[in-house]
């Protein structure tokens, strides 16, 4: 889970600013909305972003998944770039990182600062036993030099694992990342168990997925009978009528030779699959069942789909997912379903952060005010700055709904009059 992230200079945001997630001394629902990850120290499941359009809500999000990717994702060419998006009129200077997180009961804390080029350094430590301990620390020391790296002694490197580390980690991505393309030995465990966890549980924005693949995606849960099940109970919450759905294929409605051609592409298999089949769906009714292609589905039903995937994650496993705008396409009576699913099947270190336009959802009473933060941008400087909801001083009585709606907390977009001057002047 994500306590605290730390960023500065990165997209919309200059100055630096800080998001935490720990949970304040508010007692609200806090068996279901809180979890205690130490003695005494308690994150929130669930992390909320408002503010209006370009005021660097989704903004947020992407940092925290570039922050993730620059600790894990290993590069095999030294040349290559990062992912280097600062401020733009900051483009002389580095992205600073920090992310305080938990996995399975142990804090790590990870600094990084970087430019497009290399990391100009990097720094890991952990928290075994509740004991603040050096995991790595990394400086750069010149284009065409290896990085100077140490490791911490409760890691019981042996010497050469460190060396093959050192002499496998470019200046362009962490020490971390090395593991990803290197084969160590039982000595490495620490650094192959918190690799695999980021791997295998931390998300990118709206999923892992650049291109999504709905057919090819269908087509593994139609082989998972248990994770089936799953999505056709709450398919049937977004659409009443499905009983079922399964996969087809259309190449009888394809002329052979653009079978073949599809075929000969330089494509992913996933791609020709969703080429060459489709999802059909079982419709009930009085008067009898009827079949539905994918292409013929709502948009409301199709997205809800995808989110499913993320849901189905965090309900079998302790995964953080990060969704942008999380209502779109959806009702809102059915995205309120589906966070108190989340809330109340979910386990107990499954994380969920998002941004969202919907402003009802801070009437509901899942969400506490350690939750909320307002994304606003300076308009004098173009700056993004984020502020917790918790430390307004805003009285306990008052309606966060009321108050976000009449203009009182801000984050919201400036519109003026309804008139407009539509006559040029000479």
């Amino acid at each position: 889970m994500i306590y605290s992230f730390t960023v500065r200079n990165f997209l919309s945001v200059a100055d630096e600013q800080t998001i935490s997630f720990a949970s304040t001394s508010d007692k609200t629902m806090r068996d279901i909305l809180t979890v205690e990850v130490k003695p005494n120290c308690f994150i929130n499941k669930l992390g909320i972003f408002y503010g209006a359009n370009a005021s660097g809500k989704s903004n947020i999000l992407y940092a925290m998944e570039t922050a993730f990717y620059i600790l894990f994702q290993p590069k095999n060419d030294k040349s290559q770039g990062m992912r280097f998006t600062p401020f733009a009129l900051r483009k002389n200077e580095p992205t600073y990182f920090k992310l305080i997180f938990f996995k399975e009961g142990v804090q790590y804390d990870y600094e990084v600062s970087y430019n497009g080029n290399h990391i100009l350094f990097e720094n890991l430590d952990y928290y075994p036993n509740n004991v603040k301990a050096l995991f790595y620390h990394r400086d750069f020391t010149g284009d065409d030099t290896q990085p100077h790296i140490e490791f911490g002694s409760t890691l019981k490197l042996s010497a050469k694992t460190k060396q093959t580390l050192r002499e496998d980690t470019f200046n362009n991505h962490s020490v971390l990342g090395t593991f990803g393309k290197k084969s160590l030995k039982e000595d490495a465990a620490l650094f192959a168990s918190l690799y695999n966890w980021v791997h295998r549980y931390v998300h990118n924005v709206n999923g892992d997925k650049q291109n999504r693949y709905m057919i090819a995606e269908m087509n593994d849960v139609c082989n998972d009978n248990a994770k089936k099940q799953f999505y056709l109970n709450l398919l049937r919450k977004a659409d009443f009528n499905i009983t079922d759905f399964r996969i087809i294929e259309n190449t009888d409605m394809v002329p052979q030779n653009l079978l073949d051609a599809v075929s000969a592409l330089s494509i992913p298999d996933e791609h020709k699959f969703n080429l060459m089949h489709d999802v059909i769906f079982t419709n009930h009714s009085v008067n009898g069942d009827f079949n539905i292609l994918s292409n013929d589905q709502s948009m409301g039903t199709l997205r809800y789909i995808e989110r499913l995937d993320y849901l189905y994650d965090m309900i079998m496993g302790n995964h953080i997912y990060l969704l942008d705008e999380i209502g779109s396409n959806l009702h809102y009576d059915l995205t309120v379903y589906y966070l108190n699913l989340f809330l109340m099947n979910s386990q107990p270190q499954s994380q969920l952060i998002f941004a969202t336009h919907n402003i009802m959802l801070l009437d509901e009473d899942f969400v506490r005010r350690d939750m909320v933060y307002l994304a606003d941008k300076d308009s004098q400087t173009a700056e993004s700055q984020y502020t917790r909801v918790c430390d307004m001083g805003l009285h306990k009585n008052l309606s966060l709904f009321k108050a976000y709606k009449i203009g009182k907390l801000g984050a919201v977009p400036e519109m003026g009059s309804f008139y407009l001057n539509t006559k040029s002047e000479c």
